[in-house]
């Protein structure tokens, strides 16, 4: 039942556990009249792709489990998330299990520039600790701004996108906050990605790590940053003992410029910080010359 004690209410989780995207098809499909469940519900066509990628998702997640490599699925536009959604969280049901790893294999990816996103991290945490299975997040701002904007003007319905930058930010450095004191209040064996790069939001969390007593190695908390762009910040972590990465996209290149450039427009800000930027390689490569020339 999903309303045991008659309360009136229904328990958000457990209702979620009776429906996939793959099941809405049928549903509706009886229904007198179309609706805006209907007009949302996947496609036949739409159910056999998402039923494939499944597929190869439980492939690499079975090979990742297997060796021990931490997989992240990334995010897309509000329009594909929910299947998306729902497809990590079947992976971190079995594959971040507490029954079979110590720790989370699969990763889901929050857009903070999306108004529901810390309900949607509440929501996803507290169902993992009641279903037994680590939570395991990388937090990005987002970068579909404009389309998401334009399909809610056409389609009718409210924007998801958060009106200013800075309401972004906040949210994005609150998410951070959120989770860590979880994992320090409660003992959690939780992961964070914080794929930024935002020196703001990284000297944020290195301090909110400290001050909560949570080391710089601690498997809990990785930085990432794409290769090429900001590595005075990547390298400044990794140096102090930070679990920081560089995020390399792999593929041709008519496939990853798109991805590319929506990366540069989300971080469009950082253009103020190029002359920073510059200098300092300046430095370091006056640096690296003098030193072969006193050798």
């Amino acid at each position: 039942m999903l309303d045991p004690e008659d309360s009136g209410t229904v328990d958000y989780i457990e209702w979620s556990k009776l429906l996939t995207p793959c099941d809405l098809h049928s549903v509706t499909s009886s229904c007198r009249e179309v609706g805006p469940l209907a007009l949302a519900t996947p496609s036949e066509e739409e159910i056999c792709l998402i039923k494939a990628m499944r597929s190869r998702l439980f492939t690499l997640a079975e090979e990742a489990s297997e060796s021990g490599t931490r997989l992240l699925i990334d995010a897309e536009q509000t329009k594909f998330q929910p299947a998306i959604d729902n497809l990590v969280l079947e992976l971190q049901q079995k594959f971040n299990s507490t029954n079979i790893t110590d720790m989370p294999i699969i990763f889901n990816t929050y857009q903070c520039y999306l108004k529901d996103t810390p309900d949607r991290i509440k929501i996803d945490l507290e169902r993992s600790e009641r279903q037994s299975y680590h939570f395991a997040a990388k937090l990005v701002r987002g970068a579909y701004m404009m389309s998401e904007r334009a399909r809610a003007k056409e389609m009718g319905y409210p924007s998801p996108v958060r009106d200013t930058a800075d309401d972004t930010h906040t949210c994005y450095d609150h998410s951070i906050e959120y989770l860590l004191r979880h994992k320090a209040q409660n003992h959690s064996k939780l992961e964070i990605m914080c794929a930024t790069h935002n020196q703001s939001s990284i000297e944020k969390a290195i301090g909110l790590m400290d001050e909560l007593g949570i080391s710089p190695n601690d498997s809990a908390v990785h930085f990432a940053q794409l290769y090429g762009m900001t590595d005075n910040l990547t390298y400044t972590l990794g140096g102090n003992g930070f679990r920081a990465y560089k995020y390399v996209p792999y593929g041709q290149v008519n496939e990853v410029m798109p991805y590319l450039m929506r990366r540069a427009q989300e971080n469009s800000d950082m253009l103020g910080n190029a002359p920073k930027e510059i200098s300092m390689l300046y430095r370091e490569l006056k640096r690296r010359v003098a030193k072969m020339y006193s050798m």
